[in-house]
């Protein structure tokens, strides 16, 4: 655990930001052909989610090698404790290695006054799903079906 950290991104640092990101998405992408897709946004909406009030990007840092990032904090600021993680991701050729799972607990860690985290996924990726089960997120509220391939839920983490 020791050998990942979250370090915060700088201005400077976005198209990098935005190219780990649209790298780490592709492959979702590709197979569920959805217009909201990660894979698919611009560098000014990357640089519209990095400005906005009360949530920081972090890149996702492996023994100094950067190998994802994480968008945390408030969406509302009128939501008191609550923090939303989005997006999350980590590069292909390093996935399936619990580096999400470290990120995640080093996440709360930043922002410990939070009691409440949300964060959706794509119900059709056991994967992520499992990923965030196991930080102890639940499911709730519906489903939100995108196409015929693809469906998003809700996960809560009430601490």
């Amino acid at each position: 655990m020791r050998r990942i950290k979250l370090k915060e991104v700088t201005e400077e640092e976005i198209p990098k930001l935005h190219e780990m990101q649209v790298k780490s998405f592709m492959p979702l992408y590709e197979k569920y052909h959805d217009e909201g897709s990660p894979a698919i946004e611009s560098l000014e909406r990357v640089e519209r989610r990095f400005a906005a009030e009360g949530r920081t990007y972090y890149f996702i840092m492996k023994d100094g090698a950067r190998v994802g990032a994480i968008n945390i904090g408030s969406k509302d600021p009128n939501e008191e404790n609550v923090a939303y993680i989005s997006p999350i991701f980590i590069l292909p050729e390093f996935q399936n290695r619990g580096i999400g799972y470290v990120a995640i607990q080093k996440a709360f860690e930043l922002l410990p006054e939070v009691t409440t985290w949300k964060l959706d996924t794509i119900l059709q990726e056991p994967a992520n799903c499992h990923l965030y089960e196991k930080c102890g997120f639940v499911r709730v509220g519906e489903e939100t079906v995108i196409n015929d391939k693809m469906t998003i839920i809700d996960y809560e983490l009430k601490l």
